[in-house]
Order: C-alpha cells, then sequence, then structure tokens
C-alpha cells in the first residue's frame, strides 16, 4: 500500500492561502453553453438572398441588403448536445450508439432507448425519498438555541457548519449546470441529474428553515451565512471545488476531446469528494451535539440531507467509473495519480476546516483527532472506490456512532446495494 505524507502545516498554509484569495479577475465563460460552442465547427455554405418587402423604387431603410451569396458561417455539434436543432425525420439511435459522455449522431431529448436503467431506478428511488424541511418539528431546537443550551464553542461550530453547508449546496447545482450538464449524453442521466439539482435546492431550503425557526431574524441570519465568506478555511473549501468547475468552463479544447474530458474526470472526481467526504464530515458535527442532547430538531433535517447526499455520491461514484470504462485512456498513470493527489488536497482542507470550526480541540463527543481520522477513512472508501492505492494507514472506522444517524434506504453508504426504501419519517438506518 502507498501512503501519501501527511500535508506539514506549511503545505497546509500554502493550499489555504491559495484557496481563501480573491476571486481571479480573468473573465469566464458564462455556462455550459459556452462549452458546447467551442466544440462545434465551423463550416462554410451559400446563403440566397433575401427578398423583402419593399418595392424597387421605395428607398426607405427597410433592411439592409446582404451582398448576393453572401458568405456566412454555422455550427456543427459533433457531441450530441441540447442545443443542437431538432431534425426532421431523424431516427431513434440504437442503444450501442447512446454513451454517457461523448455521445454522436442522435438527440440526447430522446428518453428511449434505455441505455442505463440503473440510472433511471436512481432517479426513482430518489423520487420516492422527497421529503419537506417543513415536515419536521423545530421547537425544541429553538428553545435551545435562545436559552443557551450550547456552549460558545458549540454555537461556534454551528455556526460555521450551517454556514458553509449552504453556500456548498449552491456550489453543487451550480457546478452541474455550468460544467457537467452540457457534456452529458445519455437521457437518463441528465433526468437524474435535473433531480439532483432540485434536491440540492431543497437542502438549501432546509438550512434556512432551520436558522428561521430558531427565531432568527433576517440580520440574525445573515450573519451567520455570511460566516463562509469571513473564515478563510470555509472560504478555501469552496474555492478548491470552483477551481474545478471553472477548469472545465474555461476549457478551450473541443467538447469531447481527450483534454476537455479530463477537465470533466477531475472536476467529478472533486464534486464525488464533496457529497461522500465534505458533507458527512459536515454533518457528524451536528450529529455530535444531538448525542449530547443538543439541536436533535436540527440533525433530523441533516439525517435526511445525508440520505439524499448519499445517493449523489453514489451516482456520482457510477458516473466516473463509466466515463472510465468507456474511455479507458483517460484513466492513465498520471491521471490515477492526480485522482490520488485531488482527494489528498481534500483531506488537508477538511483537517483545516475541522481545526477552524473546533479551535479548542473537539466539542464533548468529537475530538479534532477523530474528525481528521474520518476524513482520512472517507478518503480511503474513495481510493478504493476508484481502484486506487490507499492514502492513509486507517483500519477502523473513528466514530461508529454515525451509524445511529445513518437512515435505512435503498442503498448502503459504502456498499452501494440495493435495500430498502420508503417515504415517511420512519425511516431510519442500518
Amino acid at each position: 500500500m502507498l501512503d501519501f505524507d501527511e500535508p506539514s502545516n506549511s503545505e497546509e498554509s500554502l493550499l489555504l492561502h491559495k484557496l481563501s484569495i480573491s476571486p481571479s479577475k480573468k473573465t469566464h465563460k458564462n455556462n455550459g453553453f459556452s462549452n458546447a460552442v467551442d466544440a462545434r465547427q465551423n463550416t462554410d455554405y451559400k446563403v440566397s438572398k433575401p427578398m423583402t418587402s419593399a418595392s424597387k423604387t421605395d428607398t426607405s431603410p427597410i433592411m439592409a441588403e446582404p451582398e448576393l451569396m453572401e458568405e456566412k458561417k454555422r455550427f456543427i455539434f459533433p457531441v450530441s448536445s441540447s442545443l443542437s436543432p431538432v431534425s426532421i425525420g431523424a431516427r431513434r439511435p440504437d442503444a450501442s450508439a447512446v454513451k454517457i459522455i461523448g455521445g454522436q449522431g442522435y438527440d440526447v431529448r430522446q428518453p428511449i432507448p434505455l441505455k442505463y436503467p440503473n440510472i433511471r431506478q436512481h432517479f426513482l428511488n430518489a423520487r420516492n425519498n422527497f421529503w419537506t424541511p417543513n415536515d419536521i418539528a423545530m421547537g425544541d431546537d429553538k428553545m435551545q438555541w435562545n436559552t443557551g443550551k450550547l456552549t460558545e464553542e458549540e454555537a461556534w461550530m454551528f455556526k460555521c457548519n450551517i454556514s458553509y453547508l449552504t453556500a456548498s449546496d449552491n456550489l453543487v447545482p451550480d457546478n452541474l449546470d455550468n460544467a457537467i450538464l452540457a457534456q452529458i449524453t445519455a437521457n437518463e442521466m441528465r433526468q437524474y441529474l435535473r433531480w439532483q439539482m432540485a434536491e440540492e435546492a431543497n437542502h438549501i431550503e432546509s438550512y434556512f428553515f432551520i436558522l428561521e425557526s430558531f427565531g432568527l431574524d433576517v440580520e440574525g441570519q445573515g450573519q451567520i451565512f455570511n460566516l463562509y465568506q469571513q473564515v478563510p478555511e470555509l472560504t478555501a473549501k469552496l474555492n478548491w471545488n470552483l477551481t474545478f468547475t471553472n477548469n472545465v468552463v474555461n476549457c478551450d479544447a473541443p467538447l469531447g476531446s481527450r483534454e476537455a474530458n479530463r477537465a470533466l474526470l477531475e472536476d467529478l472526481i472533486s464534486y464525488y469528494i464533496f457529497e461522500y467526504l465534505f458533507f458527512p464530515l459536515g454533518f457528524s458535527q451536528v450529529f455530535a451535539l444531538a448525542r449530547q442532547g443538543k439541536l436533535r430538531n436540527t440533525a433530523q433535517q441533516y439525517q435526511y440531507i445525508w440520505r439524499d447526499e448519499n445517493l449523489h455520491a453514489i451516482n456520482g461514484r457510477w458516473l466516473i467509473r463509466q466515463i472510465i470504462k468507456e474511455n479507458p485512456e483517460l484513466w492513465d498513470k498520471a491521471m490515477r495519480e492526480r485522482a490520488r493527489a485531488i482527494i489528498n488536497e481534500a483531506v488537508a482542507l477538511e483537517t483545516n476546516f475541522g481545526k477552524a470550526t473546533m479551535p479548542n480541540g473537539g466539542i464533548p463527543g468529537l475530538s479534532i483527532n477523530s474528525y481528521t481520522s474520518y476524513a482520512r477513512l472517507m478518503a480511503n472508501n474513495i481510493c478504493q472506490a476508484l481502484g486506487l492505492d490507499l492514502l492513509f494507514d486507517i483500519k477502523e472506522h473513528p466514530m461508529p456512532w454515525l451509524s445511529e444517524y445513518e437512515m435505512k434506504q435503498e442503498v448502503n453508504f459504502f456498499e452501494g446495494r440495493v435495500r430498502d426504501y420508503r417515504v415517511g419519517s420512519d425511516l431510519k438506518w442500518e
């Protein structure tokens, strides 16, 4: 087993500095449409002079008359795109022609043939799990928040926690919209990702509902939500993921090219880490409070969010593996080493986040050492899922009590096997 050296304090400081600086002044392309346009090939064609309604003697400037047979440009979409015009008489593709990315010669709006039926099942399972924040009563948490039941350290941790999670649940759908959807050429995956975006919006509403239910006014809520722009370690984690998004959006290589696909794969890995490592680590802080009898209603909100994010992580893992399966040349030695480096960076960022949110070494029931070990365990799980050498020498779960807050659902968090799904507050995790 190959072990990465743990990042030194100087390495962590350098990474933190790089990711918490002010945004670059570089002008970014607007969204995924830009990538699709870049991928199109220009070709010349002739345009006949259009007829106008003006008479031969009419000199009014109704329209400027172009020169006869004026040279024009049109766009061809070499990779199937939702921006491609609908063609009369086009045939449905065979399933063998459909690819998860880089598909060509078919309309991605076609729901059939169903090349990846398991992805449609992801969508159906997620839809069956739909919930709303208002389903959970928040009265006990409101009383605790307003009567000082949380210590100063616990209150600081929670404020940073919900600020980061709110901002991060904005990042995920923005990444899907700007960097991912334009490159997905299988309709069933596009359908699932649209649903995922709706779930992330529901999570943002949950965080808003939590603070609103505490009785905080707009100013009080705003002070908490704004912490991600004030605490460097929160800013660094967010900017780290945004770097991968912008690498895809600003890639000048044609859509479907090796360079564009490598940028896409790095982005997907970073957001798989987001869903599988960053989110559960954040949830563990509130679950630790709940074990002490504090903010149990909020913890229940987080349980439902974790269930959703679990499914997002499983789908993200499948997407990465399928891209590699269909494009094995992408997963060369350099890319595998790059993937391990990305995972290692994430652990360094999460370690810094834990220290910033728990500056005194932790809270009752959750030490910074356990928190960091959990991040390393999850990093190893990601390496294992992607067929990479493990990064850390850690074999036992440092916080087995988290199973108390795992909701029973259709897929086990680590194994991804079909279990059970139901709608309602009786859902429990195994």
